[in-house]
């Protein structure tokens, strides 16, 4: 099995740390980095070890894979170059691996193939940019994890890369609640324990991920299954697609530090959207007042910021969600004239995205991360890009759909915008 990371934040590299120590080594785990960062990572003082400092103390893991992608002039030319890097003696294809041998990104060779796993761990306007430079690497049968922060990213991917629902690969929706920040180049430090949870996309070929739930009052109590996305033994369900998509939930879920599980796809999504509406407040707030994350609530303008976002996140998410149903009634009815089925009852509207429950997650990850800073805290330091199309902007994409008012969330996005475009800190060689 082989294991693609792209994205050696804060998130990546705590993901390929885990892996890596986790997995049997005849299994890889390799690092994607674009080719403009091949210097600061042949420079990084440790080499190619991750790092993760948890609790103040330092860990270091060995063993994970370098590789450098980039985008060539020709759309037919996508390469995938890998720098040979010792690895107890082993030789994998016909390239030997060599001992002691200097760890230099920018010796290069070309690494033809297709990608069986790849676990995107990037800002989410870069997600879209990474998948077109290794698009010729995708294959039907890839498996892709979504490890980023916002929402809306997926739909562009499909529009942009996958069209065509029969040649799209597997995806993987992943929500990560880990308190992480970026020391240095690939040196993580774990601030606070969360988890990751897992949701498979819809096969657009109809296969049921969630056999084990049909009938099931208890969903959110019953454990999937890895044999309903592939039976080992089974050669009926031995397909290369659900096999890479096997291996990759078995190989994220057996990494226990991970804290990752595989959920139902709605409670994934719910997740994803709780976790919106948290970041929606706390990253461009933070980002604003240039504070720790735990200083966003500090004053009663901030709680009112807060609540009047959680009022209008509910609102938008309920008219999302009614929207979803009406959909989900015709195609049952549509069904029914031809089929005998059971009467369609409507789902509830998660308890979890109203007001009060969405303040109440607010506020506890305030609390947990209170000592950190935001990724859009600096981010708006340097003047950078940052995800807040993806984040804010989403909410104010469904606003605009449904002719919601949602003034808070709309300041906040084109506050953030503003401030962004004045760098607060000069940048290295300016």
């Amino acid at each position: 099995m082989r294991i693609h990371v792209v994205g050696l934040g804060a998130v990546g590299s705590f993901v390929a740390f885990h892996l890596r120590r986790t997995l049997s080594p005849k299994h890889s785990v390799i690092a994607l980095h674009r080719k403009s960062s091949a210097p600061a990572i042949s420079q990084n003082p440790n080499g190619p070890s991750i790092l993760l400092t948890s609790d103040g103390v330092i860990a270091t893991q060995d063993g994970v894979e370098h590789a450098v992608y980039h985008t060539s002039p020709s759309p037919d030319r996508h390469l995938i170059a890998a720098p040979p890097l010792a690895t107890h003696g082993q030789s994998r294809g016909d390239h030997p691996l060599e001992l002691n041998r200097p760890w230099d990104p920018h010796e290069l060779r070309s690494l033809h193939g297709p990608i069986d796993s790849l676990i995107i761990a990037t800002k989410a306007y870069a997600v879209t940019w990474a998948l077109t430079a290794l698009r010729n690497h995708i294959t039907r049968d890839s498996t892709i994890v979504l490890l980023h922060n916002g929402m809306g990213v997926y739909e562009n991917v499909v529009e942009k890369l996958f069209p065509v629902p029969a040649d799209r690969p597997n995806f993987v929706f992943a929500s990560n609640t880990h308190g992480l920040w970026r020391k240095d180049t690939m040196h993580a430090v774990h601030a606070g324990v969360g988890e990751i949870q897992l949701g498979i996309v819809p096969d657009p070929l109809g296969r049921d991920y969630e056999a084990v739930l049909t009938g099931s009052r208890h969903a959110a109590f019953t454990d999937l299954r890895l044999d309903d996305i592939a039976d080992l033994s089974d050669e009926k369900t031995m397909s290369p697609r659900y096999v890479t998509l096997r291996n990759t939930i078995s190989a994220l879920t057996s990494a226990r530090a991970l804290g990752a599980s595989w959920r139902p796809f709605h409670e994934t999504q719910t997740a994803i959207q709780r976790k919106l509406v948290v970041n929606a407040f706390v990253n461009p707030v933070s980002a604003l007042l240039q504070c720790r994350n735990g200083k966003v609530l500090a004053s009663d303008h901030g709680r009112w910021v807060m609540k009047r976002l959680c009022e209008e996140a509910q609102r938008l998410y309920e008219a999302d969600f009614e929207a979803s149903v009406a959909e989900q009634r015709r195609t049952h009815e549509i069904q029914a004239g031809s089929e005998r089925l059971p009467p369609f009852i409507a789902p509830p509207f998660p308890s979890s995205l109203k007001k009060f429950a969405l303040c109440a997650e607010v506020e506890r990850v305030v609390e947990q991360t209170k000592y950190n800073y935001s990724s859009m805290y600096r981010d708006v330091q340097l003047g950078n890009k940052t995800e807040i199309d993806f984040i804010n902007g989403y909410l104010l994409r469904i606003a605009r759909k449904y002719r919601i008012n949602a003034l808070v969330n709309e300041s906040l996005f084109h506050l953030v915008n503003m401030r962004s475009s004045i760098p607060l800190v000069k940048k290295a060689g300016r």
